[in-house]
């Protein structure tokens, strides 16, 4: 039975697609399903080059959560119905990692995640975290590609 349903997002129209989906998949089945949006803040400093001050980067983090929060809001607030429940979580670490985490501490049923269907390079950059979650999930994941998202063969 899916009464947890895990939706990350980054943001983009292919996670918006995701709790879209999510949604309509409630509606559609009569789940009385919990969702949970989550958003994960990377540590961007291992991939800088620049030495930040320690006094900056807390501050910064603050920005960076309370803008996460604000659009956490924004999506649950447009895209949720009301009588759905959806409780929104920002955690710090590396994305598809604490996805997983989350799931498995959650008890979570599935996870709905957006894709974006990049090859090559650019999948190597920035793809893998759709790819990752799918292989080390502790529950069934159900990827979403949005409907404007080209394909094209690898």
């Amino acid at each position: 039975m899916i009464e947890r349903v895990l939706i990350p997002t980054d943001f983009s129209e292919s996670s918006r697609h995701a709790l879209k989906y999510a949604v309509d998949l409630n509606n559609l089945l009569g789940l009385t399903t919990r969702l949970y949006l989550l958003h994960v803040l990377q540590d961007f400093t291992e991939f800088s080059e620049y030495d930040l001050s320690p006094t900056i980067l807390p501050q910064l983090y603050v920005e960076f959560e309370e803008n996460a929060a604000k659009r956490l809001e924004e999506m649950v607030g447009t895209m949720v119905p009301r009588d759905v429940r959806c409780d929104t979580y920002i955690l710090h670490g590396v994305p598809f990692h604490e996805i997983i985490r989350f799931a498995h501490q959650e008890r979570i049923d599935l996870i709905i995640i957006g894709t974006r269907g990049r090859t090559g390079i650019k999948h190597v950059l920035f793809g893998h975290t759709a790819e990752k979650v799918v292989k080390k999930s502790p529950c069934p994941v159900l990827s979403v590609r949005h409907p404007d998202t080209v394909f094209a063969m690898p």
